[in-house]
């Protein structure tokens, strides 16, 4: 992984940290280090880290599968 592909993944997860954060605080109407902003975070978290390990198994075992 190169510095600037590094950088759009956390970027990525940046912004995807932060819209989930406030969505979870927008439905419960509490502040940002309640329980609804934790829970936005390691929501957003858990489903990125699954993501990124899917995509970058798929990605490093291409030339396996491509034969």
């Amino acid at each position: 992984m190169t510095r600037n592909q590094a950088i759009v993944v956390f970027l990525v997860y940046l912004l995807g940290a932060a819209a989930s954060i406030a969505w979870a605080m927008d439905i419960q109407q509490m502040p940002l280090w309640s329980a609804a902003g934790v829970l936005g975070l390691v929501l957003w978290t858990s489903f990125f880290g699954f993501c990124n390990a899917i995509g970058w198994m798929a990605y490093w075992s291409r030339e396996h599968w491509l034969g």
